[in-house]
Parts: structure tokens; C-alpha cells; sequence
């Protein structure tokens, strides 16, 4: 089965299209693009956002507002482009492909452990009806929403994908493994055993990982991150600023503090503060920008603390996502790991039993070199959880998301015109052909968009 995963983060820099074949002998990318957003399509998604989180009761308060949907609409096309342009250049043809997994561009998100007794909700934006359209291909898209709807944080997602990915890695030796995502958001997919030796999947958001850097190279710098750290290199950690972060950055007005919350949890930039001490006051520029990357890794650190006492603790760490590019995290993550680093005093012996709860030296390297391409991981995970729409397998579960059974998660749209063809036929073969699909399917948002509480309950 040969299914395109596409994902754009909340980075909001471009779109990542990769084409993935599953068969009995694992999973491999057999055909892979990238397309940057101009400054424009940058300013329309995060205008889209600011549009989705200032909706107080539901999504139909924007469903006749022009911008709206012309942006959504250009993103989509954005979207399509992409993917013919990937099918072009690879020699693959559309009738190879049996669907597209289509995450959509996150506007909001406000699961469980941030809305309390609020009413949870997800909003990703897109419409996948044209992008079908567009493409030929039918589109899986709306994966957050089956979980949400089913008390689950919707996130994060790359737990199963990983541990569909651990079953080669561990011929290989390489077993218990952390997986860690450096996006906008950092998170952490935990594969390991129990003391009988029962297979363990586990999986929560760490905190912000780009978010604060990219924060301070937009406003000071006029640039979209610090490319390779050179930034940062010239700066040094400041022990101070680091503790006002930890304590302020991801903390609500309630005082609860992300970084302190158990798994399962989820966030999202709506989670994260800007503190006055960002605004480089009374710290230079460059002080400022390293110590946020720091906090990246140092938060991402801290969260191996959530890792149960029973379970055995990973020393193989395989990362991916664009934060890694910066050399900078690799370095501190490292020495994190190692005991080189500095850590806040209350935190001391925290991270010394994290350390002593590894059986080995860790180690740290991209995903590539186990053969899973880092930069596409996360579009890969889409491609995964279409696969798993059209077989009918669950892939969040109560022990990772927090939802209350195991979830098969999406919906799926076909090309105008088509009625049958290979994806149909697969839905019928695996009994999954009106699996989540209840004839009230919006064209620009997703399921769980706020208002869902309403019309579902």
C-alpha cells in the first residue's frame, strides 16, 4: 500500500510531502518534497489562527467570512501543488497512490489537561474535498477529532507511528528507544517494557521547542528562526532567566505549570506565555535567544521524569523535526543527558536519577541513520494513520493520549467523480468503509472544532 503523508506545523514555514510504502517487509519512503511559504502564506496562516482562537461559541461564526475561506481555499492549493510536484519529479503516478493522510494546518488547540472543565477542542483547518479534487488521490484527513470526541488530548500522534517503526529497530538492537520531535512544540514517544517484560508505547508534548527562539529572531532579527545557532553562539545561558522561564513560559493564569502536569498532556502555542524577561530585559539579544534554546532541551530533559518507575528508562535517543537542525540542541541535549550541563539546583537530583535509571551511556542521533527520514517523520506519521483509517486499526490508546478506548482515527474524501476505484475498494475489504463518517462533515475545519460539543453530545 502506497499512501502520501503531508503535514505543515505550526512553524508555519511550508508544507512536507512524502510518499510511503507499506507492505509485510516494514515501511519505507519512497519519494519525499518540501515547499517553503512565501512571507505572504506565513501571514495569511497566522492570521487564520488568530481568527480561529478569537471564535468564542463555534466555528460557524466564521463560516461566511470571506478571507477565511479564500485562505484556507490557497493553502489547499498550496497543499496540491506540492503534492503533484512530488509526483512528477519521483516518476510516481497518482493511480500508485491509494490515498493521501492530510493533517491540516493546526489554528488551535485546547485539549483535556488545558481546558479543565471547559470544553476540549482541536481545530485544523483545510479542505481536503478540494484538495482531492486537485490531486486525483482520495484524502484521510481530521485524525485529532476521533480522539478529542473520544476524551483524548489528540496529541501527540507519533507514539504508534514510532512503535510501527521500533518493531525494525529492535532486530537491530536498538531497544527501549526514545523518539524526539523538535518542531514548534517538542514531544517525546517513550518504546519500551515493564519489569515482565511486556511491550510499553507512551507518548506526551514536552513543551515549546522553537516556539520561543523563532519568537525572538522574528521580533529582533526580522528572521523566521536562528538559522544553525549563530544567533546563540554568541550568547551563554543565564541561570536566572532559565528559572523565570521554566516557572512563567508555559504556566496558565491559574498557576498550573505545563512543564510540572503528568502525561497525557498536550499543548500548543495558545498554552505558551511570552514573560516580560523574553523581551530581553535587562539580557542581551543574544544572552536572551540561548537561554531559550536551552530551556528546549532542558524541558525535554525534565520530562523523562514522567517515565514510569516500571518501565525501563531509554538510553537510545533518535530525533527528528526541524529544532535538531540547530547544533546547539544536539550539543545541550547531550551534555543534558550526560551530566555536563548546567541544571537548576531544585532540579539536580532529578536529572541525576533520570541518569541513573539508564542502563547504558546514552545515545543521541538522527532517526536517518536507522533509515526513517527525520524531516519527513511527521508527514510520514499521516501516512501511517490513513493506512491504519483504511484497515481499521486503532492508533491512539488510553495509555497515550488519555481517550477513553483505543481510536481509529479520520475521514476520508473522494475526487469529484469518483465513485469507485482502489481506496473504495480497500474500505470494503477491511469493513471500514463508514467507520466515523456520520454525514455531518465540515468542508474548512475539523469535527472537534469548538462547537462540536454541542451538536455531538
Amino acid at each position: 500500500m502506497k499512501i502520501i503523508g503531508i503535514m505543515t506545523g505550526n512553524s508555519l514555514d511550508g508544507v512536507d510531502v512524502v510518499l510511503t510504502g507499506f507492505d509485510e517487509n516494514g515501511i519505507r519512503d519512497l519519494a519525499s518534497f518540501s515547499k517553503p511559504y512565501s512571507r505572504e502564506m506565513t501571514g495569511k496562516m497566522l492570521k487564520l489562527r488568530e481568527m480561529a482562537r478569537a471564535v468564542r461559541v463555534s466555528m460557524d461564526e466564521l463560516s461566511g467570512n470571506a478571507f477565511f475561506a479564500a485562505a484556507v481555499d490557497e493553502y489547499t492549493r498550496f497543499v496540491a501543488s506540492a503534492v503533484n510536484e512530488m509526483l512528477a519529479r519521483s516518476g510516481f503516478s497518482r493511480q500508485d497512490v491509494a490515498a493521501i493522510g492530510f493533517h491540516g494546518q493546526t489554528c488551535d488547540h485546547c485539549p483535556p489537561s488545558i481546558a479543565g472543565k471547559e470544553k476540549a477542542y482541536t481545530l485544523q483547518v483545510g479542505n481536503a474535498r478540494l484538495l482531492a479534487d486537485l490531486t486525483g488521490i482520495p484524502v484521510i484527513c481530521d485524525f485529532r477529532s476521533d480522539d478529542v470526541m473520544n476524551g483524548g488530548e489528540g496529541a501527540p500522534l507519533a507514539p504508534v507511528h514510532n512503535l510501527h517503526i521500533s518493531k525494525d529497530l529492535k532486530t537491530k538492537g536498538i531497544f527501549p528507544v526514545a523518539f524526539c520531535n523538535a518542531g514548534n512544540t517538542g514531544n517525546i514517544a517513550i518504546i519500551t517494557e515493564d519489569e515482565n517484560g511486556r511491550e510499553i508505547v507512551a507518548g506526551w508534548d514536552a513543551g515549546p521547542f522553537n516556539h520561543y527562539p523563532d519568537y525572538l529572531a522574528r521580533l529582533h532579527k526580522n528572521c523566521n528562526c536562528d538559522l544553525d545557532g549563530s544567533f546563540g553562539k554568541k550568547g551563554k545561558v543565564i541561570p536566572e532567566l532559565l528559572d523565570e522561564l521554566f516557572n512563567h513560559a508555559a504556566a496558565d493564569d491559574k498557576g498550573n505549570n505545563f512543564f510540572l502536569l503528568p502525561p497525557p498532556k498536550s499543548s500548543d502555542p495558545s498554552w505558551y506565555r511570552i514573560p516580560d524577561c523574553l523581551n530581553c530585559r535587562g539580557y542581551s539579544f543574544e544572552d536572551t535567544i540561548r537561554t531559550a534554546e536551552y530551556l528546549s532541551v532542558y524541558v525535554l530533559t525534565h520530562t523523562l521524569s514522567f517515565v514510569p518507575e516500571e518501565y525501563a528508562m531509554p538510553a537510545s535517543f533518535l530525533v527528528f523535526g526541524g529544532g535538531w537542525k540547530n547544533p546547539l540542541a544536539m550539543e545541550d541535549f547531550n551534555s543534558l543527558l550526560r551530566g555536563n550541563a548546567f541544571e537548576l539546583p531544585r532540579h539536580k537530583e532529578l536529572f541525576a536519577k533520570i541518569r541513573r535509571r539508564m542502563k547504558t551511556a546514552p545515545n543521541i542521533g538522527w532517526s536517518d541513520i536507522c533509515g526513517y527520514s527525520g524531516k519527513y517523520m511527521e508527514a510520514r506519521i499521516f501516512a501511517d494513520m490513513a493506512r491504519c483509517r483504511i484497515i481499521g486499526e486503532p492508533f491512539t490508546f488510553p495509555a497515550g493520549s488519555g481517550c477513553r478506548t483505543p481510536t481509529v482515527a479520520g475521514i476520508y474524501f473522494l475526487p469529484k467523480g469518483e465513485k469507485e476505484g482502489e481506496f473504495m475498494r480497500l474500505l470494503r475489504r477491511y469493513k471500514t468503509e463508514n467507520l466515523n463518517m456520520d454525514g455531518d462533515l465540515p468542508a474548512y475545519w475539523s469535527r472537534a472544532a469548538k462547537g462540536w460539543q454541542k451538536k455531538r453530545r
